[in-house]
């Protein structure tokens, strides 16, 4: 498991295969150690990671991420994020404005 991270933690994604995710905060739910076995998430499957990695999710539960790198048209509100590609936010620093905006999106 990581050192840095604990499931639970607030991070902010700072490089992703999906750009649009970039700024985003998510919240850390499972890690997940490279090569290790496949998994499902949202009804897609994924194959053993290369890297560590982390199952996010959107802190309100919104379908605000983008999802699916190869077709991204999928909006998810959890999936997986390479670890070395999460900040670790000691709080909740996502601006509310930032917040309400997501939230009208949710609705």
């Amino acid at each position: 498991m990581s050192h840095q991270f604990k499931p639970g933690d607030l991070a902010l994604i700072i490089n992703s295969a999906a750009p649009e995710n970039i700024g985003k905060t998510v919240r850390l739910v499972e890690f997940i150690a490279a090569h290790g076995t496949p998994f499902i998430r949202e009804g897609v499957r994924f194959g053993p990671r290369d890297m560590a990695t982390w199952i996010v999710e959107t802190p309100d539960g919104c379908k605000t991420l983008v999802g699916g790198y190869i077709q991204r048209t999928i909006m998810v509100s959890s999936g997986p994020c390479r670890q070395k590609w999460l900040m670790p936010l000691g709080g909740d620093f996502e601006p509310q404005q930032q917040k309400a905006k997501e939230a009208e999106r949710c609705a």
